[in-house]
């Protein structure tokens, strides 16, 4: 019973330091404090507190299950729900750096890319001048990002363009759009139809511009291309390719 309830103290204290460690990285990077580099470096012993945890929940479970009784079940029970719940977010940031492309700029017509007007002369780690030509590790082979675009998302960079409604119609609805997804909007230029915004990330606020296309298609039709660039020079782990699909699971005609 000892054993049982020291796997339990020590999985909750655990735990405890874990959620510590990352509210300090968290907070520091928002205060301004750290940079984004120190932050996730100091998230690398967060998350293996909150590993050490998980583990130790485990043996308090198995040790309870053998003996039957519940000696520390709240500690025991608090870091076995709490420590999965704090590995998702920084586990599944692990996971998305190995499944998305290595690149920090994404655009839905990586050909020909919607330019920074507003932003462009907001400073950034990363030049606005999105380069498709530039090659990068993709399905052990190197490619060139366009190519990797059009591969890997095709259903992304094709099936928005030729909308049958007028651009002025066109843009008011990706108006709409940004504002329902709390992005801020630093430039509207009706007139060239363009619109160019600002989007941070839910946990460490990084931030990454985009700006938003409508050019005429046709007599009656449109085309509508964003683009999504991090400020910040390491590869965004797939947060701006998200950005686009979200904006056009939300653009609706």
């Amino acid at each position: 019973m000892r054993f049982q309830l020291t796997a339990a103290r020590l999985a909750f204290a655990a735990l405890v330091l874990a959620v510590v460690t990352a509210a300090a990285a968290l907070g520091g990077v928002r205060m301004g404090t750290l940079t984004d580099a120190s932050a996730s470096t100091l998230m690398i012993p967060a998350t293996a507190l909150g590993t050490v945890s998980l583990l130790l929940a485990l043996v308090w479970l198995r040790a309870a299950l053998a003996s039957n009784q519940g000696t520390g079940k709240r500690l025991g029970l608090a870091a076995l729900i709490g420590a999965p719940v704090f590995l998702y977010q920084p586990l599944s940031y692990v996971y998305a750096g190995f499944v998305s492309l290595p690149i920090h700029d994404a655009t839905t017509d990586p050909e020909d890319p919607p330019q920074f007007a507003a932003l462009a002369k907001v400073p950034s780690a990363n030049s606005r001048v999105f380069d498709g030509e530039r090659h990068i590790r993709y399905k052990g082979q190197d490619v060139t990002v366009a190519y990797a675009l059009h591969d890997k998302y095709p259903l992304l960079t094709k099936p928005h363009k030729g909308l049958l409604v007028l651009p002025g119609k066109a843009y008011w609805r990706a108006y709409g759009v940004v504002q329902s997804l709390g992005w801020t909007i630093v430039d509207a230029n009706e007139k060239e139809f363009r619109i160019e915004a600002t989007s941070r990330s839910f946990w460490f606020g990084r931030v990454s511009d985009i700006v938003i296309r409508v050019r005429q298609a046709g007599a009656i039709g449109s085309w509508v291309d964003v683009r999504s660039e991090s400020r910040e020079e390491a590869d965004d782990h797939g947060r701006n390719v998200a950005r686009l699909k979200t904006f056009f699971n939300y653009f609706k005609l």
